[in-house]
């Protein structure tokens, strides 16, 4: 009995660390790493910099112009290259993300929304066509089929927080907790 406790504490607390950003009920992600965006081919990686003034760049190009809908029909024709463009991912099982900002974490979390959003749709084409159903109402097995499709290759470079430098308060000499008597 306390072996199936245990079992049941451990199976409870795994899956609680599992869930993702979609509906906290399967695993999304594929976790990447910078080698694997060194290993990309520039065709395949799109580089997205969020930077100092608050403007997007992708691939070095500033992309501010567009509007969340555009910008999601841009990562949409990225990921699936529907014309074969040179420029764009080979196909969406190599189609690498790379996001980065600098001081704009408003902003960056906006974009990664727009991604997830169009990957999102992905994955529901895919599950009303294989499986007539959309991809909420799947298990795990078959989101992970559907996943296959255009996996999440999304690599965030994540800042260290900045420690905030506790220097004094005031000029002078420091507090004493107790009491001074002057001689």
């Amino acid at each position: 009995m306390k072996l199936i406790y245990i079992l049941l504490v451990f199976l409870t607390t795994s899956s609680i660390v599992a869930q993702k950003w979609l509906d906290n009920a399967c695993l999304i992600e594929n976790q990447i790493t910078a080698t694997d965006i060194e290993k990309a081919s520039k065709s395949d990686l799109l580089d997205i910099v969020i930077n100092q003034e608050g403007k997007i760049l992708v691939n070095n190009k500033d992309l501010s112009f567009l509007s969340d809908v555009k910008f999601k029909e841009f990562i949409y024709t990225f990921i699936t290259n529907p014309d074969g463009s040179s420029d764009r991912a080979s196909s969406p099982k190599n189609a690498s993300i790379q996001i980065n900002h600098y001081s704009h974490p408003d902003e960056y979390e906006t974009y990664i929304t727009y991604i997830r959003e169009v990957y999102y749709f992905l994955w529901n084409t895919e599950a009303q066509e294989k499986y007539n159903e959309i991809y909420n109402n799947l298990d795990c097995k078959k989101r992970a089929r559907a996943q296959k499709v255009a996996p999440y290759r999304i690599f965030e470079v994540k800042k260290k927080k900045e420690k905030k430098k506790d220097g004094p308060r005031f000029i002078g000499p420091p507090a004493f907790e107790g009491d001074v008597i002057d001689n």
